[in-house]
């Protein structure tokens, strides 16, 4: 499948095409990756990348899925999240430069069942300053541009998994709603 086609796959139809065997999860993963790079430096979305983990990973999805076992509905399936959750051994800024350090000792809950679900963590996202704000804007890692319209905002704390969905870059994100977040 070309890179083309897997950057307009819907999150159920790679995860499917995963299953069937039509595409590797790393061939997938390593697509994910490719795109948030080149986009980033126009978009601003993404805080940090595992590409070694997540391509590990990948592999080790595939060769699972060519034993005919599972590792759930979302096996190797690449996702990102928003810079607030908690990976264990890696970097969660929370926006901000105080956080810049710091490495949690454990992992959140919710990544925890995605990680049981099969996904590949494959980004942290760049969000607003402690997820305080409706705009989209931190002036510590810099602005989330729209990728529609770079004049416009990309609104919400949540803005970097917005925009790497909307841009294509990734098939599904991780955010969260305080304020209306990811409603607006």
């Amino acid at each position: 499948m070309s890179d083309t086609a897997l950057a307009k796959l819907s999150l159920s139809a790679v995860s499917e095409a995963i299953k069937k065997g039509e595409v590797s999860s790393e061939d997938v993963t390593r697509n994910c990756l490719e795109r948030l790079e080149s986009a980033h430096p126009r978009l601003n979305c993404v805080a940090g990348m595992a590409a070694e983990a997540a391509l590990d990973d990948a592999r080790k999805a595939d060769q699972v899925r060519s034993s005919g076992q599972s590792l759930g509905p979302l096996h190797g399936v690449p996702l990102a999240h928003k810079d607030m959750y908690y990976r264990k051994g890696r970097v969660s800024a929370c926006g901000s430069k105080i956080r810049a350090d710091f490495v949690p000792e454990f992992t959140a809950t919710v990544l925890g069942k995605l990680d049981a679900a099969g996904a590949l963590d494959i980004a942290r996202l760049n969000m607003v300053e402690f997820a305080y704000g409706l705009t989209g804007h931190n002036e510590i890692t810099g602005n989330v541009h729209n990728p529609w319209n770079l004049d416009y905002i990309t609104g919400g704390s949540s803005s970097g998994p917005a925009v790497s969905v909307s841009a294509g870059l990734v098939y599904g994100t991780l955010g969260s709603d305080t304020g209306g977040s990811i409603r607006f």
